[in-house]
């Protein structure tokens, strides 16, 4: 496995699966995606926005909640929900629900994130499936590939371990 940038297919109208390598131990990136002081660190927000919560219980009912502020709203967008099914390390799954600030839903999907360790690198896929082709395709066009990985090279830097 070597590691790699941000890859991502539309299997069917509703699915995205987006996977991606990192070279470090599975248990440091599951951290990095489920322990909210290390959230913070790499989840970046779009130019003038911050961070204002993140919640995350990553365990089978826990809720995950994060919110952010910019200049115009506090809050100008919130993401919403719970974990159905959690093993610890290796598979999460959780509903989800971006609204913007007015309460206006961008979008509902239920995302699965999966890992697997091969000699120090951990593969992550993430399956997310949205209600319609419309929220899917909006996600698509929104540039969240780009701000996604973004955030996968911060945390990456977070995870690594030096050689």
């Amino acid at each position: 496995m070597n590691p790699e940038g941000l890859q991502i297919a539309t299997p069917t109208d509703t699915t995205i699966v987006l996977t991606r390598t990192f070279n470090a131990p599975r248990r440091l990136v599951w951290e990095a995606m489920t322990v909210p002081a290390r959230m913070r660190r790499w989840m970046l927000p779009p130019p003038g926005w911050t961070m204002t919560v993140c919640e995350c219980e990553a365990r089978a009912g826990g809720a995950l909640k994060l919110a952010w502020k910019s200049d115009d709203a506090d809050p100008v967008m919130t993401l919403q929900g719970v974990f159905t099914d959690v093993v610890m390390h290796e598979r999460m799954v959780h509903t989800e629900e971006m609204a913007l600030g007015n309460g206006q839903v961008l979008g509902s999907l239920v995302e699965t994130h999966e890992f697997s360790e091969q000699g120090g690198i951990t593969a992550m896929r993430i399956t997310q499936v949205y209600n319609s082709k419309e929220e899917r395709d909006g996600a698509l066009a929104s540039g969240m590939d780009e701000g996604m990985e973004a955030g996968f090279k911060q945390l990456e830097a977070l995870v690594t371990l030096p050689a």
